[in-house]
């Protein structure tokens, strides 16, 4: 991507989420009539912020457990949903400890 499209990338993602957030607040004001547009732009950016912090949070505590899970010999993360490992794992495991 030259710079001049991720220029006008940014301009239109940055438009989107100004009318995304502006229709937020303006349903949000029939629910709370009393509080200003400001101060609900602000609950709303701050709500919108403590919920991005949460994501990348659990983000990292999520990958980080998956990476002592394969430093420690695990197979793979994913297999935790099954209820056994992959088949002929365990032979494979077996020929490489006897090489």
């Amino acid at each position: 991507m030259s710079h001049r499209n991720t220029f006008i990338f940014m301009a239109k993602l940055l438009t989107a989420m100004a009318l995304l957030v502006g229709l937020i607040v303006f349903a949000a004001n029939d629910l709370v009539p009393d509080v200003p547009y400001a101060q609900l732009f602000a609950y709303i950016l701050l709500g919108t912020a403590v919920l991005a912090v949460n994501l990348v949070g659990l983000s990292v505590i999520y990958l980080n457990i998956q990476q002592w899970v394969l430093r420690k010999g695990g197979t793979d993360v994913a297999w935790f949903w099954f209820s056994s490992e992959p088949k002929g794992l365990a032979a494979l495991r077996k020929k490489l400890q006897k090489d």
